[in-house]
């Protein structure tokens, strides 16, 4: 075989690789049309065991660390209530008509406010920093000095789970409009049942922010969906997307956790093994009657026969309201190389006061990640989903019609409808217990 003839054999071999790598993405990517494009080349190349490929790109495209100058807005996707600009009324003399005239804003030195000790912005207990700001079309300068600190909190434990959260305190004033008020963004029967809100958490980063919502796990029917690809397989009750006469009684629906290959940790539902429980992990668990809880298994959760879906993501962030995910040094929280990856994740935690809340953070590595749940209010917390748009909560228009519709909490998620059109990833939903159909969802 002369050489020419090797290289000819060599070019068509590679343009017949490239050519079913094409034709392979594109159907991918046509299957998932709702996604982002890079988000689905990611999921592309996991699903055909290139998975180490893709943490390595992601690790070098997320080793930025958040800025540290504060976001001047919020990514609560759901309008916040504003105050009514302050108007000044000038009367006149008779015969002239009145005029109104807008106060001016009065631009206030930023001041941050610690209400809880973290790893990520150490300070001292006494001093608190002031940051004053001049902005104008072209430049920005600032200054800093130190002043005491305004205020400091403790936590608390309730045994009494509260209608509605208690509003968080701003770590940075003056607060965004909103920033930190929990405000109902569903309701059933009229009554709130889903609350949200958003905040920067972190004094030191105040680019990042984080958006919230909260529900009372007694007043809603939790069940875990198996997504096409995680876990997969075939015979799920409770598969790729909400239907049929659940969809009916659907409130909100949030993200599941990592993808198996990353060891997640335990997979058990509708009576099924899919990976074995691990313990000393972080599980989001589900009762036979649908009351969800999140703790350690082994600990706080055990194999009581109670549980009817175990799902673990990893080792606990925060247990009994401190973080420990240091206590872990040899995990794999997403591949983030030594806590030098930061980007968008969520997570799930049993608060102190007995509320379940899911947050939405970008962009932190892992322990930014444990802090803001601290800040939160979080007594045990896990880490679910991260990157893209896969961090996820939304919430449904129209209760009790056979036609719902999605809307997001948070500005950087992506599809409102992927849980009615159908995930590739597990996910949790919350349905009405009050008018949910027998066995719509297992």
């Amino acid at each position: 075989m002369t050489r020419r003839l090797i290289l000819r054999v060599i070019g068509i071999l590679v343009a017949v690789f490239f050519l079913a790598v094409a034709v392979s993405v594109t159907q991918y990517v046509r299957a998932h049309p709702r996604d982002p494009l890079q988000q689905n080349f990611a999921s592309w190349a996991r699903e055909n065991k290139m998975g180490a490929i893709v943490d390595q790109l992601e690790a070098w495209l997320h080793n930025d660390p958040p800025a540290v100058a504060p976001a001047d807005s919020l990514a609560l996707a759901i309008t916040p209530d504003t105050p009514e600009q302050t108007s000044t009324t000038v009367t006149t003399t008779p015969g002239q008509s009145e005029t109104t005239t807008s106060a001016p804003e009065v631009i206030k030195p930023l001041q941050i406010r610690p209400t809880a000790a973290i790893s990520s912005c150490p300070i001292d207990n006494t001093a608190a920093t002031v940051v004053t700001s001049t902005t104008t079309s072209t430049t920005t300068t600032s200054t800093t000095t130190t002043v005491p600190v305004l205020e400091t909190s403790t936590t608390t434990t309730s045994t009494t789970i509260p209608l509605k959260p208690e509003d968080l305190s701003s770590q940075l004033l003056p607060a965004l409009p909103g920033e930190g008020k929990w405000q109902p963004v569903m309701r059933v029967r009229t009554k709130p049942i889903v609350y949200a809100t958003s905040i920067r958490p972190l004094w030191c980063f105040g680019s990042v922010v984080a958006t919230m919502a909260t529900f009372d796990p007694t007043r809603v029917r939790t069940a875990m969906f198996n997504g096409t690809e995680m876990p997969g397989g075939k015979g799920w009750k409770n598969g790729s997307k909400i239907r049929g006469t659940a969809v009916r009684s659907l409130i909100a629906s949030f993200n599941g956790g990592f993808r198996f290959e990353h060891e997640p940790g335990g997979y058990v539902t509708e009576g099924k093994t899919v990976r074995k429980l691990r313990k000393g992990y972080a599980t989001l668990a589900i009762s036979q009657d649908g009351i969800s809880t999140v703790g350690i298994w082994g600990d706080t959760i055990t194999d009581d026969g109670s549980w009817a879906t175990l799902r673990q993501n990893l080792p606990p962030l925060v247990h009994n309201g401190k973080s420990v995910y240091a206590n872990y040094p040899k995990v794999d929280w997403g591949n983030d190389f030594g806590n030098k990856v930061y980007n968008f994740r969520s997570a799930i935690c049993l608060r102190t006061d007995g509320l379940m809340m899911f947050v939405a953070v970008g962009k932190v590595n892992i322990g930014m990640l444990a802090d803001t749940l601290l800040v939160l209010g979080c007594k045990t917390g896990m880490e679910l989903d991260i990157n893209g748009q896969w961090p996820y909560f939304a919430v449904y228009s129209d209760f009790g019609k056979a036609t719902r519709w999605g809307e997001i909490i948070d500005n950087r998620m992506g599809d409102p409808n992927r849980h009615l059109n159908g995930s590739t990833k597990d996910f949790f939903a919350l349905f009405d217990p009050e008018t949910l159909a027998a066995g719509a969802v297992k």
